[in-house]
């Protein structure tokens, strides 16, 4: 190198890299990583479309607080991987090396990350709280398409979509800087809490069809245990004068063994003779006579009595969560009884309705219609009913101790994950490609950054970059119509009255995201079926039918 080389390589970012086995290594780790991480994005997109209860928002945002440490540990794994080369450390030393950074790493944004989420949900106001119990209900009534947006109308079809699934997830993000929002929704609120409520339930074919399975399910519970152990209780109770007989007769024969009679038991004796007859199931009173004979039958009635209800009680209580049923019901009986009324709706998840679920229905023809006439728009009306107080409650009540606290809470938190962890998903993959990309350029061409430190401040703002520039490439419909414009508008002061940088900011990045997952989600999906073998991430679907846990 000549003298005039020197500075122009000091300041230089790229230059000659050899093609060490660490970036063969890290080259293969972040090609997993990142195929986990586009599996894991698509997957949140659906989470966002299927509406997730808090389990289901509990078991995403896990995954992806553990994928970003993951993520960040990675870029770290150079460092370490070129100094165990330099050092020449043995394999077991480099791998637990790189197993401590791991679990420093990854628990550190795992925490991290837990303590944004749960900053975000400790220093909400009771407006926020409240907005947002009610932005969870619209969120619903969107997904399930009962409710439309005035100058944003969504189809099913669109809503989807990538960029319809996208749109729900930063949603929230829009909408709680409106804060005219609850005036506007205050109408719509029965028609949006009653939408809410069928997409809990699946949407009416897929109530229909968990009906019916558990309807079976309990006509089987009565003719396959109800009925056999109703009869076994009768065929009990119908062979207690055979008992009381065989138990006289063995009792005299043990006291002829003795050689006295019954009439003729000297009272010295009578205590013992209790005893013995009480030993051997007879439980007669404490002042039986040894020649009372109807006061022993009466005794042996009773324990045959007793043994055999315990016996019904069990029999029946094991299928019917450990509640019993008078024996000798009838089918209609049986199905009309209040226990197995309530365990029926229990199945079906009606909560809030304590009407008789009808065991007879009409011909099949007839029977849905039927059954979403005296059933399930019941079932509705019920859930509006009793979810409507808390949508409309004053805002005071979900301030920190006032009734609602912790639906606004949990309501809050069910809508900030979504749009923070497709956030931090979008740019750790993002970050990883370039990473990957860097590695497979430093292997083909030898060539790579000249300063590690430089190298990381620089994957990020390409990752970024790339992503930015998403913004102005119009790949959806939504970010073009006018409410979506002024949610953006309203957006931009992040509940500030007039707009700052960091709302700006987020904006614009919203749109980039929803851009970007057009092309991107088809490929992620791919990728998560193909070759993650359909890995679900935690999440499955709420709409499922066909399955009833009535007789869990």
């Amino acid at each position: 190198m000549t003298k005039t080389d020197a500075p122009r390589r000091r300041f230089a970012l790229f230059g000659p890299q050899p093609r060490a086995p660490w970036v063969w290594i890290m080259a293969l780790v972040t090609g997993v990583y990142l195929l986990v991480e586009c599996g894991f994005n698509s997957r949140l997109l659906d989470v966002v479309g299927g509406m997730p209860d808090q389990e289901a928002v509990e078991a995403i945002e896990e995954i992806g607080r553990s994928l970003s440490g993951i993520a960040l540990a990675l870029m770290f794994w150079p460092w370490v991987l070129k100094r165990a080369a330099d050092k020449r450390w043995n394999y077991f030393l480099t791998a637990l090396a790189l197993l401590v950074l791991t679990i420093v790493v990854a628990t550190t944004v795992y925490r991290g990350e837990q303590k944004l989420v749960d900053g975000i949900v400790e220093r909400s106001s009771a407006e926020q709280r409240f907005l947002a119990t009610n932005l969870v209900a619209l969120q619903g009534a969107l997904v399930s398409n009962k409710v439309l947006l005035d100058e944003l109308p969504l189809t099913p079809e669109q809503l989807r979509a990538p960029d319809g699934k996208s749109f729900l997830a930063v949603f929230p993000l829009l909408a709680l800087s409106t804060h005219e929002l609850d005036q506007v929704l205050q109408a719509q609120k029965p028609l949006i809490l009653r939408a809410m409520a069928d997409q809990l339930h699946g949407g009416e074919s897929a109530s229909y069809n968990h009906f019916l399975t558990s309807r079976e399910t309990l006509i089987e519970t009565y003719n396959d245990h109800y009925v056999p152990a109703s009869n076994a209780y009768q065929d009990s109770l119908g062979g207690i004068g055979a008992r009381q007989d065989k138990a006289w007769n063995d009792y005299l024969a043990r006291l002829r063994k003795r050689g006295v009679d019954p009439d003729n038991v000297p009272p010295a004796y009578w205590s013992d003779i209790r005893k013995d007859v009480r030993k051997r199931g007879v439980n007669v009173a404490k002042d039986w006579d040894p020649g009372d004979r109807a006061g022993f039958e009466r005794a042996v009635g009773l324990s045959v009595r007793s043994e055999s209800d315990k016996r019904f009680r069990e029999g029946v209580a094991k299928h019917l969560d450990g509640n019993s049923l008078p024996p000798g019901l009838g089918m209609g009986a049986f199905f009309g009884h209040a226990v197995v009324q309530a365990k029926w709706r229990k199945s079906l998840h009606y909560k809030n309705s304590s009407f008789a679920l009808p065991v007879e229905l009409p011909p099949q023809a007839q029977a849905p219609h039927f059954f979403n006439r005296t059933v399930y728009q019941r079932v509705l009306d019920d859930d509006v009913r009793a979810t409507l107080p808390q949508y409309t409650a004053p805002v005071a009540t979900f301030a920190d101790g006032g009734k609602n606290s912790d639906l606004g809470r949990d309501s809050l938190r069910a809508l900030a994950v979504p749009p923070i962890a497709l956030g931090f998903s979008i740019v750790g993959a993002l970050i990883h490609l370039v990473k990957l990309t860097l590695f497979v350029i430093q292997l083909a061409c030898a060539w790579g950054f000249l300063s590690g430190i430089v190298k990381g401040f620089c994957v990020p703002a390409l990752a970024l970059l790339l992503l930015a520039v998403f913004h102005f490439i119009p790949t959806s419909e939504i970010t073009r119509q006018p409410l979506y414009d002024y949610f953006e508008q309203r957006g931009a002061g992040l509940g500030a009255t007039e707009p700052n940088w960091q709302g700006r900011t987020a904006m614009y990045f919203t749109r980039a995201v929803i851009h970007a997952q057009v092309p991107a989600y088809p490929l992620f999906e791919a990728i998560r079926l193909n070759l993650l073998g359909g890995y679900e991430f935690g999440y499955e679907s709420h709409q499922k039918t066909g399955k009833s846990d009535a007789n869990k």
